[in-house]
This record gives structure tokens, C-alpha cells and sequence, in this order.
């Protein structure tokens, strides 16, 4: 099934993305399958890297059109003597021009760039001042460190209020792999929010206990996960949509249709639609 499809993404939605395991890929793909009909904004309220030119057709950073506050009139020139309040408005005219322009494409909005290579997001004042000028918003909400696994800490992730879907992303190829900080972002809250019980106790430099550890992630773990108050689903908005990404061989589709068995027969009151598959295979199927 298509991705836009399977998703159900419409004119007006404001998407936002959760989780661990593809977050970014999922992002640019909806948006590169959107960008011909429609005017797309890509963004975060966290931080990304800087993707390939490829991936969008005009990148813009807010920081570029704003100027201090200006206090005084000895304030209102610049270096070069020219009037910093005349500098000021036609920047913001400039910014409304871009917005307004209705040109359909992918446009990558951003606060500004850190050290060359990882985008600043956006604050939910700065988005409700551009989304209006948008057909369709997507969004990177949470940070993950690259690491296939996380845990939430109390101000994550971030969710613009206004959010019409949130798709929280897991990776299937985790089932298996060691509980530890290399695979895990945030160990600790990740535990808490499993439920671990195991006897195999972690102590810090001081000997006292940190967490309990247990061999590696199973299904169970991963639907204590997206079913817990302070797991995946977390402050969502909007309709709730689990993705199962890197479904790429039989286990994983096994592991995938498990999974989902095991969230239904707990009652999914948290969950609106299933759907597993692969970006980068491009394949996505709905679970009715």
C-alpha cells in the first residue's frame, strides 16, 4: 500500500512523529510523495540533522530574518551605518513573501543551524505563526540518538497541541537485541517503562541501585511500551497511529503481527490504527 495512503494523509493534517527506528526516513518520504500537490512544511520541535538537498526544494531558518530588539536610536544602526529597523521590516516582508508564495514543494523550516550540521526546531509559538501558510505539516517530535529504543523523560517527546496524527515508530529488528545503553537512548526511563523485573541488578560508581537488567528486548517488552502512560503515546494529539518500521523478512513480519495481537488483547484504547512495513522498502500494510 502506499505510504500516503496507508496513513491517510489529507489536506490540513499536521502530523507528528514519535519514537525510535525511522523517524526522519518516514518523515521525507511522506513529504517527497506529497510534494508535487501539495505545499509541504517539514520541521521538528526537537533537533535534526541537516538532510541532502534532495530531500526538500527550499530550506529556511527563522534566525536568518529576525534582528535583536532594537532599544534606542543610537541601537538602529548597524556596522555599516544602515538603519537596522528598515533591515528588520524588510526581512519580515521577505518571509512573508517566501511563505505566502503558494509554489507546492517540500519546504524545511527550522530556528537555525547548530554547529553546521543539526537543525534547531521550531517553539509551538514560531508554529502557529507558519503553519497557516501550509497545506500539509510534518513534524519530528522526539529525539532517539539514533538508537533503535528509548525512554521518555518528563519533557519528551514534544507534540504540537494542534497535532491531527501522531505515529509513534518502532523498530522490530530490536526484538532481540541486548537491553544496554548502546541500543537503548534513555536506559533508565526505558526500564521503568517496561516493567522490568529481572534480579540482575545495575549499581552505579557509589553502589547504589540503578535499575534492573534484564538479557533482551522481547514482544512483551515492546507492547509495555507503547502501552504505557509514559511510553510511546505519550501526550499525543490527534488520531494515534503505531507503525512497526523494518519489516523486511518473515520473523519480522511474525514478530510484527505478535506484537499488535498482544496490544489488541490488552485493549488498545491508546492506539487508533496498526500498520507495519518498511520505508525503505517502501512497503506499508494497514491492520484492520
Amino acid at each position: 500500500m502506499n505510504l500516503i495512503h496507508a496513513f491517510e494523509i489529507k489536506n490540513k493534517d499536521i502530523i507528528t512523529i514519535v519514537g525510535a527506528g525511522g523517524k526522519t526516513s518516514l518523515m521525507f518520504s511522506a513529504s517527497s510523495l506529497l510534494r508535487r500537490d501539495f505545499k509541504v512544511l517539514v520541521t521538528t520541535t526537537t533537533h535534526i540533522y541537516v538532510p541532502d538537498d534532495k530531500l526538500y526544494d527550499e530550506m529556511i531558518m527563522l534566525s536568518d530574518f529576525e534582528n535583536n530588539k532594537i532599544s534606542n536610536k543610537d541601537e538602529n544602526l548597524n556596522e555599516n551605518n544602515e538603519d537596522k529597523s528598515f533591515n528588520e521590516k524588510y526581512n519580515k516582508e521577505k518571509l512573508d513573501y517566501i511563505f505566502r508564495d503558494n509554489k507546492r514543494g517540500i519546504y524545511l523550516v527550522g530556528n537555525n543551524i547548530i554547529n553546521n550540521c543539526k537543525i534547531k526546531g521550531l517553539t509551538f509559538e514560531q508554529l502557529d505563526k507558519v503553519i497557516p501558510y501550509f497545506d500539509i505539516v510534518i513534524i519530528e517530535g522526539d529525539g532517539s540518538k539514533e538508537k533503535c529504543l528509548k525512554g521518555w523523560n518528563d519533557s519528551e517527546p514534544v507534540i504540537y497541541p494542534k497535532t491531527t496524527k501522531t505515529i509513534g515508530v518502532v523498530d522490530i529488528t530490536s526484538v532481540g537485541l541486548d537491553i544496554n545503553e548502546d541500543n537503548i537512548h534513555r536506559l533508565d526511563r526505558f526500564l521503568e517503562i517496561i516493567k522490568n523485573d529481572s534480579h540482575n541488578k545495575v549499581y552505579d560508581s557509589a553502589e547504589n541501585f540503578k535499575y534492573s537488567l534484564c538479557d533482551k528486548v522481547n514482544i512483551n517488552h515492546l507492547k509495555n511500551m507503547i502501552l504505557n502512560k509514559n511510553g510511546l503515546f505519550k501526550v499525543s494529539r490527534g488520531e494515534r497511529i503505531l507503525f512497526i518500521n523494518k519489516v523486511e523478512n518473515i520473523n519480522n513480519k511474525k514478530n510484527s503481527l505478535k506484537l499488535i495481537e498482544s496490544i489488541k488483547d490488552k485493549g488498545s484504547f491508546n492506539v487508533d490504527s496498526f500498520i507495519y512495513g518498511s520505508v525503505r522498502e517502501k512497503e506499508f500494510i494497514k491492520v484492520e
